[in-house]
C-alpha cells in the first residue's frame, strides 16, 4: 500500500508530469521494524526517545515521526524547532523533546509553549531567556555534557544549575540527558563508562541539593551497540531507527532496508558514432556504444549514492564518467532493447538482479545507511510505502 505523508497542510505538490522522474522509495514498515526490536531490547518500562534529526536523517521527519509512534517510541526528539511545530500541526500529539539550535528569544519561548513543546537548556544564557520569557510553568531538559565537547552544561557544574531551574518557579526540570562521545579502539568501553559516571554524579550531586530528576536519558544508538546497561529511564536513539542496533544480524535475519529504492528513467538513449579527438572524450570510446541519459546529477546527490552501474531491463549497466550537474550518463551497449523511458535503478531490484543500499554504502566508503541518505537532497521525491512482504 502506498501512502503519501509528505505534504504539508494546505500546500498542493507539483503535479507529477512537471517533475524530473527521480524517486526515493522508503519503506516505512521497515523503519517500524528496528523500533520494535529496539522497544524488545530495553523493555516497555524504559522511556523510548526517538531521535529525528536533519529531517529524520533525510528519510523525511513527519513520515517519520508518525512512524515510530505508532510503531511504540514514546516521544520525538528533534533539533529543528520548525519541524517540531510542523509535527503539532500535523496532528501529533506525543512528547516533543527540542535539542538546542534556535536562540530563545520571546517569539521563540512563545512558540514552545503554545505547541506544548519541551526545549532544551545548555547554559546560563538559554536559563536566562526561558525564566525571563516563559509564562510557565514549562516543562525543560537540560543537556549536560560529558565527553563529547560540544554543547550542553560541563557535568561539574550541572548541579548548580538545575537547582537554579527548580528554583525558577517557571520551569519544571523534566529530564536531564547527555550525548557520549563513543571512541573507537583500546579503551572505548572505558571512556564511556568514565562518561556515565559523570553523568551519574552530576545527577547523584543535584538530587542532595533538593532537585527532583523525573528522567534521566544517556543511551544513544552507539551506546545500546556497545552496552545495554546504561539505558537509564531513557533511550535517545537515532540512527539506530533505521540502520538497527545488529540486532536483526545477531538472529541471522536479513536485512529489510529502509531505503526500499532509488529510480530514475532514461530520457535520451544514442549511438555514439564519434570519430574525432577521442583521446579528449569524456569517458573511452568503443565501436557500436550506446549512451542512455538519466536526468539526475551531483547536484541531487547522486555521486555519492551510486555503485558504479545502475539497472537497465534486469542487468547491469555501467555509470560512464562521473554524474555531471544534473545528468548521468549510462553505457547501455549490452541492453539493446533499453529506450527513452525506461526504468533505471540506482538501489533496489528489477528482475532477478539487485543492488543493495550496503553495495553502494562500499563502493561510496560510507559507514551508515543514514549517511548514505544525508546524501541524497531533497530535489529527489521522496515516496512513502508500506511493504506487506519482507523481500523487498
Amino acid at each position: 500500500m502506498n501512502i503519501d505523508l509528505s505534504a504539508a497542510p494546505g500546500v498542493s505538490a507539483p503535479a507529477d508530469a512537471l517533475l524530473r522522474p527521480n524517486t526515493l522509495t522508503i519503506d516505512l514498515d521497515a523503519i517500524a521494524e528496528r523500533v520494535r526490536e529496539i522497544r524488545a531490547a530495553v523493555g516497555p518500562g524504559i522511556r523510548f526517545f526517538a531521535t529525528l534529526k536533519a529531517d529524520a536523517y533525510g528519510f523525511g521527519v513527519l513520515a517519520v515521526a508518525r512512524t515510530v509512534i505508532e510503531a511504540g517510541a514514546d516521544a520525538i526528539s528533534i533539533v529543528s524547532l520548525a519541524d517540531a511545530v510542523r509535527l503539532r500541526e500535523a496532528g501529533l500529539t506525543c512528547p516533543v523533546l527540542v535539542y538546542a539550535g534556535a536562540l530563545p528569544d520571546r517569539e521563540v519561548v512563545q512558540a514552545v509553549e503554545a505547541h506544548g513543546l519541551m526545549p532544551t537548556l545548555h547554559d546560563d544564557s538559554t536559563l536566562d531567556a526561558y525564566v525571563r520569557h516563559a509564562r510557565g510553568p514549562l516543562d525543560c531538559a537540560v543537556k549536560i555534557d560529558v565527553g563529547q565537547e560540544r554543547i550542553g552544561v560541563p557535568a561539574e557544574r550541572a548541579p548548580a544549575f538545575l537547582a537554579r531551574i527548580a528554583a525558577s518557579g517557571r520551569l519544571r526540570l523534566a529530564l536531564v540527558n547527555a550525548h557520549p562521545y563513543i571512541a573507537s579502539g583500546a579503551g572505548a568501553l572505558e571512556a564511556l563508562q568514565w562518561q556515565c559516571a559523570r553523568f551519574t554524579e552530576a545527577c547523584r550531586a543535584a538530587e542532595q541539593l533538593g532537585v527532583t530528576i523525573p528522567l534521566r536519558v544517556l543511551a544513544s544508538s552507539k551506546v545500546l551497540r556497545m552496552t545495554s546497561a546504561m539505558s537509564l529511564d531513557g533511550i535517545d536513539p537515532g540512527q539506530g531507527l533505521f540502520d538497527g542496533l545488529g540486532l536483526d544480524s545477531a538472529a541471522g535475519q536479513a536485512r529489510r532496508w529502509p531505503l526500499a529504492c532509488l529510480t530514475s528513467r532514461l530520457i535520451q538513449v544514442r549511438r555514439l558514432e564519434r570519430s574525432a579527438f577521442l583521446e579528449q572524450a569524456p569517458f573511452p570510446l568503443r565501436a557500436n556504444m550506446r549512451l542512455g541519459i538519466v536526468p539526475i546529477g551531483y547536484s541531487d546527490g547522486i555521486h555519492r549514492a551510486h555503485a558504479g552501474c545502475v539497472l537497465v531491463h534486469g542487468r547491469r549497466s555501467p555509470l560512464l564518467a562521473s554524474p555531471s550537474l544534473e545528468y548521468t550518463r549510462i553505457d547501455l551497449t549490452e541492453v539493446p532493447g533499453a529506450q527513452v523511458g525506461d526504468e533505471v535503478v540506482f538501489i533496489g531490484a528489477q528482475g532477478e538482479e539487485r543492488i543493495a543500499p550496503d553495495e553502494v554504502m562500499r563502493a561510496r566508503g560510507i559507514a551508515r545507511l543514514p549517511d548514505l541518505m544525508l546524501e541524497l537532497k531533497p530535489s529527489i521525491a521522496r515516496r512513502y510505502v508500506r511493504v506487506a512482504s519482507s523481500g523487498r
